[in-house]
């Protein structure tokens, strides 16, 4: 396989703390075994201390963040994101680079059960007085993401749904 194009590339956007990065790491795990080159790319760690350290919550800052983990993400066989993808602009650009490898998935949690998960987190998503820019404050709901999931159960319900989602794709079926 040309290890400079994926097979897939699976994009987990939602709002902060709805399980993106819980979810992604699992699938990770999952793939790792039969995909060696499984690149992931969370934009929260991916902020701290990778590729998008420069960049911020404005516009430019956003398509720019898009366009970086899509880059990213294209040079592994695998590559999965997390970001919050927050309008309908957003994912069009995310498709837009990356075509069909590109596999929307919408992860997805109450309002009371995000703010819970957060407030556990060492680094808070939600900010008290949020930038007007923030992403979160432009969320529009994705019309036709290929899988949502909804994480309000045990985690291993939705894991399980996404890997094997994962594994279709990746084998050329559909779901």
């Amino acid at each position: 396989m040309n290890q400079s194009r994926s097979a897939a590339v699976f994009w987990l956007m939602g709002l902060p703390a709805s399980g993106k990065t819980t979810l992604a790491r699992r699938l990770r795990t999952h793939l790792q075994p039969e995909h060696h080159d499984c690149g992931l790319y969370d934009a929260d760690e991916q902020r701290a201390t990778g590729i998008l350290r420069e960049l911020g919550w404005s516009r430019e800052d956003r398509i720019a963040t898009i366009e970086a983990l899509s880059h990213a993400a294209s040079r592994h066989a695998v590559g999965i994101v997390t970001l919050v993808t927050s309008t309908p602009a957003e994912r069009q650009l995310a498709a837009d680079l990356l075509g069909q490898r590109l596999h929307l998935i919408h992860v997805r949690a109450p309002e009371e059960l995000r703010y819970a998960r957060d407030a556990l987190r060492p680094s808070p998503a939600y900010r008290a007085n949020p930038a007007p820019d923030a992403p979160e404050l432009s969320w529009t709901e994705p019309e036709y993401p290929e899988l949502t999931l909804t994480t309000t159960g045990f985690v291993d319900v939705s894991v399980k749904a996404l890997c094997t989602f994962a594994d279709s794709v990746l084998r050329g079926g559909t779901e």
